[in-house]
């Protein structure tokens, strides 16, 4: 009996990871469980996603410092 030949499909796996702990186990569960195999032609995407920081501005919609004491 001659063996069968199995062609292995590159995969592209994209996780999204923030700074919680979910996002940590969804990476954590990916590589355990998608990428199994040394020989594989999987490519493991990591997308860093970084939440914005507030800014306030001490400018109003026109483009004028607002002065609260003008107010």
């Amino acid at each position: 009996m001659a063996a069968e030949v199995v062609e292995v499909k590159a995969r592209k796996i994209l996780v999204a990871v923030d700074e919680g702990e979910e996002s940590m186990y969804a990476l954590s569960w990916a590589v355990t469980n998608l990428l199994v195999s040394s020989n594989s032609k999987d490519t493991l995407i990591l997308l860093h996603v970084k939440i914005p920081r507030v800014v306030y501005t001490t400018l109003d919609g026109t483009g004028r410092r607002m002065n609260p004491a003008t107010q």
